[in-house]
């Protein structure tokens, strides 16, 4: 009898260390399991920030590119414009019958300048609309030059306002070339023949 009651006690124990080591290998199991799912989702999640922050870089850098391409448009077609509008006005003052009036060397200068400033809008400009009117205006002063040298000295009203036109129409479409590759808002302003672009007064 003694040895039978050492026996079950025995098995009693046995299973009881048995359930013991197991629900200590399942929580062990369990355990791991949780730090590997943790560890898998916290490199999901920094794999997914790193390409969210790849992503706002590569944004902010193409934004920065564009910000730059939008500065070197404006201060080229500005400078062009400027220099164009000197032109017109060495020639308005050319063909006034106001005193100490520019000389054909001068007005040749002017419309050189006039012409050298569009080597860097070529450069930067990004329409084919914006590309034709430049050439418009440069021909435009090309044929101006002819025009003047060819009436040196015999200056007349009628003579000015061809000028006047031919310039004016040409740089009008450049301006809303520039406005619309800009994306400057506003509607376009076609040039009206006739139309004086001279200040106040100042129209002979």
């Amino acid at each position: 009898p003694d040895g039978t009651v050492w026996l079950s006690w025995m098995c009693r124990q046995s299973s009881t260390l048995l359930r013991m080591g197991s629900a200590v290998w399942l929580a062990s199991a369990a355990g791991f399991v949780g730090v590997a799912l943790g560890g898998l989702v916290s490199l999901a999640v920094s794999r997914q920030q790193i390409r969210e922050a790849r992503a706002l870089r590569a944004d902010e850098a193409s934004q920065e590119r564009y910000r730059r391409s939008v500065d070197r448009r404006f201060k080229a077609f500005s400078e062009f414009i400027i220099q164009h509008r000197a032109a017109r006005g060495a020639l308005q003052f050319y063909y006034s019958q106001l005193d100490g009036k520019p000389s054909i060397g001068d007005i040749n200068k002017a419309l050189r300048s006039a012409r050298d400033s569009a080597a860097m809008v070529f450069l930067v400009l990004e329409t084919e609309r914006t590309y034709k009117a430049c050439r418009g205006v440069l021909r435009a002063l090309g044929q101006v030059q002819s025009v003047v040298y060819e009436n040196a000295g015999r200056p007349s009203a009628k003579l000015d306002h061809e000028i006047n036109n031919a310039l004016g129409r040409a740089m009008r479409e450049f301006q809303n070339a520039a406005r619309a590759e800009l994306d400057v808002n506003g509607p376009e302003w076609p040039w009206v023949e006739g139309e004086s672009t001279y200040p106040s007064g100042t129209a002979p």
